[in-house]
């Protein structure tokens, strides 16, 4: 904890809870404590709220709300379903709440189609409708994640005790963390989405970098799942770099696909870049922080 004088309100970052992070196939995966049993769910700050499976809410317990749905829009489509209210949340034996003015923890029900990591049967994706009430630790190469209750602060106030890149981001809305990153010179906007197991250019970065679909043909071709009940056909690309405040990646091949992206932005930075880096996710001051 940083002390301010005059009279300027203390920078408090106080660790809350430290959670294992798993997984395998490109997803990352945090132990879920609903209703006093233990779910895998992804760690996904590309999803806006959290979602659970169909499969899972009869094995977590979970009552349907029979009055409030949701309807979300993902690579997949769109769905709408009732509900779940579990009686608890909890992640690292920390309780959770969405950040709503009721403070609720309602889940949303929703496909995900080949959900699995490695053995284990993915239950759901743990959204920023959770994780943005934090600032977020996320160490990669050492499987970990932190999560702190930050408040105050501003500048590069973290405890690290190495050096590290610091990257402003916007939240254009709900919570989503967008970087200013730059592919083969062009300057685009990503949405940092660790629930995405490879980054994607989408319709906007198309349009900027002048990729049309011919100049896409000779790419390897596959079908991408995400949420919703669809499978998008895309293509992967080589591209010259990738730079993401001052960390450039060379030669990447990037996933891309003439869709449209929520928020609006140009691409998705996935769990691909995120291997092997230690990153802080700052919701409270609007920072992506990346170890050098």
């Amino acid at each position: 904890m940083a002390m301010a004088s005059g009279g300027h309100a203390a920078c408090v970052a106080q660790r809350a809870a430290e959670v294992p992070l798993g997984g395998s196939g490109g997803v990352m995966t945090v132990p879920l404590e609903v209703n006093g049993n233990v779910a895998t769910f992804i760690l996904d700050t590309g999803a806006q709220r959290s979602v659970v499976t169909r499969e899972a809410v009869g094995r977590l317990g979970l009552v349907r709300d029979q009055w409030v749905g949701t309807v979300m829009n993902g690579v997949g489509g769109v769905q709408s379903s009732p509900n779940a209210d579990p009686a608890s949340i909890g992640l690292g034996g920390v309780p959770l709440v969405r950040r709503t003015l009721t403070h609720d923890n309602s889940l949303t029900v929703g496909v995900l189609p080949g959900a699995r990591a490695g053995d284990a049967v993915i239950d759901g994706l743990l959204g920023r409708d959770f994780l943005s009430v934090f600032d977020l630790d996320l160490d990669v190469p050492g499987r970990r994640l932190l999560l702190y209750r930050v408040s105050g602060c501003s500048g590069r106030f973290l405890p690290w005790t190495g050096d590290y890149a610091a990257i402003p981001a916007a939240m254009p809305t709900d919570t989503a963390i967008v970087v200013p990153v730059s592919l083969d010179g062009r300057p685009l906007r990503a949405l940092l989405d660790t629930g995405a197991s490879a980054s994607l250019l989408g319709a906007p970065g198309m349009f900027k970098l002048g990729l049309t679909a011919a100049a896409l043909a000779s790419d390897p071709a596959d079908t991408v799942s995400g949420l919703g009940p669809r499978s998008v056909a895309m293509h992967r690309h080589l591209f010259r770099a990738l730079a993401v405040g001052g960390d450039v990646t060379v030669s990447p091949r990037i996933w891309v696909a003439p869709i449209r992206l929520t928020p609006i932005v140009d691409m998705l930075l996935g769990a691909d870049w995120l291997a092997g880096r230690h990153v802080w996710i700052s919701f409270d001051t609007r920072q992506l922080f990346v170890a050098r």
